[in-house]
């Protein structure tokens, strides 16, 4: 069985969305681990990696949360509303995993502005 077509393009959007932050979460990383290779107790900077790590759990979680959706939908015999509900859940999720690109991104504007 496959995905429903109507929920399709919101999960592909959705997973999207998870690696492009992922993605740029890691890229956060390097440009952090570079700024404390020459500040090592730079408070400000450990908090960025604290934050960075936290939105990357986040990521993982949401991802997670996303697959057994998915792998709810696939089996057999589930009813059409349960699979609106899922679509519903779906799209909840889609728009919360934005908020948590755009702190990336600001904290790592940050870190790259550093010299």
């Amino acid at each position: 069985m496959s995905i429903p077509s109507e929920i399709r393009p919101l999960v592909d959007e959705l997973y999207q969305v998870l690696d492009d932050t992922d993605r740029q979460a890691t890229q956060g990383l390097f440009a952090l681990r570079r700024a404390m290779s020459l500040f090592p107790e730079n408070e400000i900077l450990m908090q960025y990696f604290s934050s960075i790590s936290n939105f990357q759990f986040c990521v993982s979680g949401v991802r997670v949360q996303a697959e057994h959706i998915v792998g709810n939908i696939l089996l057999a015999g589930v009813p059409d509303q349960d699979v609106q509900k899922a679509g519903d859940y779906l799209a909840t999720l889609l728009h919360m995993a934005p908020e948590v690109k755009i702190m990336i991104d600001k904290v790592v504007e940050r870190l790259e502005a550093l010299p």
